[in-house]
């Protein structure tokens, strides 16, 4: 009844008032008409200009793009940043433009977006766009790309910039239009974010770089919620240029990162819907395949039956003992074991070949059922390593311990809900980083987080590619 009132009010409205209005209105102008006419003409002047403001804004930010999609061939990593005169100058502008230079551009930058680019060399360049910045202010070492001015730190940096862009430009696609590598420029142009390359994640992540094979090029948004730094976006395993796919980087999904709570004891804790999510790469090599088969027989069959299983993955700190930490893996065998017991007979004997003995099997514990493992030399018996078979409801759970006694419960849990594949993380990096366990030259607001949990699912697009992700999680900072 009342969404009657308001259409039946609304008509009433329209079919009476206005006529008299406009009326009105004419009578009014013919009485006045340099009044009218200078009404119309603001009228029509704020509408042209409207329209011009939002044809400059949109051309603007697609040079922007266009510049960034030239530049991305000279860098490994692009990240964006909200300019803020509210804060210090960055050391980066200082560094590059002078002290003073820096100080003026920085205070009339009124909120922009500016880039910081790092070079295969680990060569950091100073972005921003040419309109913000006079020829005068520029150091001698600038170079113009279209919208941009990069600012490297010398004549030599320069030369090596522009001969790669060159040579790189010549052999690159063009810029897919609506694809994953638009839509990152596209984030990058209209709020902070980050786009790294396959280099830039082998520099980064050291000697972990192999078990983030599923992450080689990704872009994601950032924003900072308080103490907590977010992101959100895509990763790949091949280059996001020649991947067509379309996906919407600029909407924050609401799921968050749920993750069981877990001992202060527990450094890292990662759970998947397949093992192969952080060991495919290992797995796929030949000088990994030839010896798994070889020395343990561990078959084609069963390294596929490795690959696909669900898994729950713990880093545990030992406060005392051979090893620092240790690590505790959960693996569900809902197939016969037979395959499993000749594998961890053939891992027994090479066990026993290297000094290693196992206490003799408890009344409880068939000698199938579980295999602890010390040092023969070691009065203290610590044990560090060994498995246990546990039976959880309808399957069977192979329960390992590497530097530590495997786990005596099941701590692993089921992600086959969350529909597709998918990776859940959740680390303490700066006790990983003091205890010297987080290889690599992590950005210092990761190694000084208390706190790190990301999701990782398979990305639903207009065109399913099999290696494409969303990724969404956050860290916490610390309160400096």
């Amino acid at each position: 009844m009342s969404g009657e009132i308001v259409v039946v009010g609304v008509h009433h409205v329209v079919t009476t008032e206005f006529p008299f209005f406009f009326q009105r209105t004419i009578r009014l102008g013919l009485k006045f008409p340099a009044t009218s006419l200078g009404i119309l003409l603001l009228i029509l002047g704020s509408l042209i200009g409207l329209r011009i403001t939002s044809t400059r804004n949109f051309d603007q930010r697609e040079g922007l793009v266009r510049s960034l999609a030239e530049l991305a061939d000279g860098f490994i990593l692009i990240q964006s940043f909200q300019g803020d005169p509210r804060r210090p100058v960055p050391s980066l502008w200082n560094a590059r433009l002078g002290v003073k230079p820096a100080s003026e551009l920085w205070r009339r930058q009124e909120g922009m977006l500016w880039w910081q680019a790092w070079s295969l060399d680990g060569e950091a360049y100073l972005i921003v766009p040419a309109h913000q910045i006079s020829e005068e202010a520029q150091s001698p070492y600038s170079q113009r790309y279209g919208n941009l001015v990069v600012l490297g730190t010398d004549q030599l940096h320069r030369e090596q910039l522009s001969q790669r862009i060159k040579a790189e430009s010549s052999q690159a696609g063009l810029l897919i239009e609506g694809g994953l590598f638009a839509s990152c420029l596209q984030s990058l142009v209209k709020e902070p974010s980050v786009y790294w390359t396959a280099d830039a994640l082998a520099s980064i992540s050291g000697s972990l770089a192999p078990l983030l094979q599923q992450g080689r090029e990704g872009c994601m948004q950032l924003r900072l919620q308080g103490r907590s730094l977010q992101w959100n976006g895509v990763i790949s395993q091949r280059p996001l240029r020649s991947n067509p796919a379309k996906a919407d980087l600029t909407a924050w999904t609401t799921a968050s990162v749920e993750v069981a709570p877990v001992d202060r004891s527990t450094l890292l804790h990662v759970e998947g819907t397949a093992l192969r999510l952080i060991l495919g790469t290992l797995l796929s090599r030949q000088i990994i395949q030839v010896p798994l088969e070889q020395n343990y027989g561990i078959s084609k069959v069963l390294r596929s039956q490795i690959s696909t299983s669900p898994f729950s993955l713990r880093l545990i700190a030992r406060p005392e003992g051979f090893y620092r930490a240790g690590l505790q893996l959960q693996i569900p065998v809902s197939s016969d074991r037979t395959s499993w017991f000749k594998v961890l007979s053939a891992v027994s004997d090479k066990l026993k070949s290297r000094g290693y003995v196992s206490p003799p099997p408890s009344a409880d514990q068939p000698v199938q059922n579980q295999a602890l493992w010390f040092k023969e030399d070691d009065p203290k018996k610590t044990i560090v390593g060994g498995w246990r078979w546990l039976d959880v409801k309808d399957y069977s759970l192979l329960s390992i311990g590497f530097g530590i006694e495997p786990h005596g419960t099941g701590f692993i849990r089921h992600l086959s809900d969350a529909g597709g594949e998918s990776l859940v993380v959740e680390a303490d990096p700066s006790t990983l980083t003091s205890m010297n366990l987080l290889s690599g030259r992590w950005p210092r607001p990761m190694t000084k987080a208390s706190t790190m949990t990301f999701h990782v699912r398979a990305l639903e697009t207009q065109r399913p590619s099999k290696d494409l992700w969303r990724m969404q999680g956050q860290l916490t900072l610390p309160q400096s």
